[in-house]
């Protein structure tokens, strides 16, 4: 089943193709190139900026799929392709590392914790006393005097 994300990346396909060189489309087997015709969304449409590159065009990720496994099939040479999948493991690596760091069973119950205490912490600095200071005799007859006269601050 061809999903519309999919149908959609073979239209955005189809133009870059079509703005590509012919010795480059000349690779890409026929087969493949009916079944992206035939897979492309009818009413889906691309606009291919020519004074962009690629790499700036606003393209699908499921496009970006399609243009990484064209070329390391058909386009590039064998050391190419050697470089390509090297550096494709790296950063699938890298990717991998990233998310094992973020997702650590261990450092997420490092956070809880300190998480916790910071909370302590807080709760026990808002709930310190406050002195809290009485007035005078001398202090309640003069506010008491200043209220009959009229004289509130």
């Amino acid at each position: 089943m061809v999903t519309k994300e999919l149908s959609e990346a073979a239209v955005e396909f189809k133009c870059i193709l079509e703005n590509s060189s012919k010795d480059i489309v000349e690779k890409i087997p026929i087969k493949f190139l009916d079944f992206i015709n035939k897979i492309a969304s009818k009413t889906y449409k691309f606009n291919y900026d020519k004074s962009k590159s690629l790499n700036e065009q606003n393209l699908k990720p499921e496009t970006r799929g399609l243009i990484a496994l064209v070329y390391q099939d058909y386009i590039c040479n064998d050391e190419e392709r050697k470089e390509y999948i090297q550096k494709s493991q790296l950063y699938d690596k890298q990717m991998e590392e990233l998310k094992r760091e973020k997702y650590n069973t261990d450092n997420i119950f490092k956070n809880k914790k300190n998480y916790s205490e910071n909370i302590e912490n807080n709760i026990s600095t808002e709930t310190a006393i406050v002195e809290y200071k009485e007035k005078n005799f001398i202090q309640k007859l003069f506010d008491k005097i200043k209220h009959l006269l009229g004289r509130n601050n």
